[in-house]
Formats: structure tokens, sequence, C-alpha cells
């Protein structure tokens, strides 16, 4: 669930990431036992995908995704890992 997380927020934004923790569920998937577990897998492969931002972003612009350049993937991964943040509190 983490990483479907990190990567919608990196192709359509960060709420789409956001979102889809609560989307799951509501279909019927089954997620770790508490809101903090599941907060500390989005961060922790959010902050691992930004080592990979770069590489990621390439074959997309290639399939035609050419919005999605490296910085303004790097804007969305930002926005959602500070949004993950703030929702600690």
């Amino acid at each position: 669930m983490a990483h479907c997380s990190t990567n919608l927020a990196l192709l359509h934004g960060p709420a789409w990431g956001l979102r889809f923790a609560e989307a799951y569920e509501e279909a019927g998937g089954v997620l770790a036992a508490t809101a903090s577990e599941r907060l500390y897998w989005q961060v922790r492969d959010g902050l691992a995908c930004s080592e990979e931002v770069q590489l990621v972003s390439q074959p997309w612009r290639e399939a035609g995704r050419t919005d999605l350049t490296a910085q303004a993937m790097e804007e969305r991964l930002d926005a959602y890992v500070t949004a993950l943040m703030d929702a600690l509190g």
C-alpha cells in the first residue's frame, strides 16, 4: 500500500497518494493494524523513493507523460512526504 501511495503521489499529485490507503480499505483491502504503522511505511517508502526520482521520471516521459519531469516529481514527492509528516503532528 505504501509503495502504491508513493507512486500515485508521483504520477498524479500528493492528494492521490494521501487518499489511496483509505480507498484501498474501502475496497476491502486490509492495512496495518494502526494508523501510525501505516504512516511509518508511507514515510519510509516516500523517503526511499527520493533517491530514484531521476530514474523513475525518464521512462514515464518516454511513455508520453512529458509533464513528469524530474523536478515536477521531486516537488510532488516533497509535498507528499511533508503532508505525511504533518499528519504526525
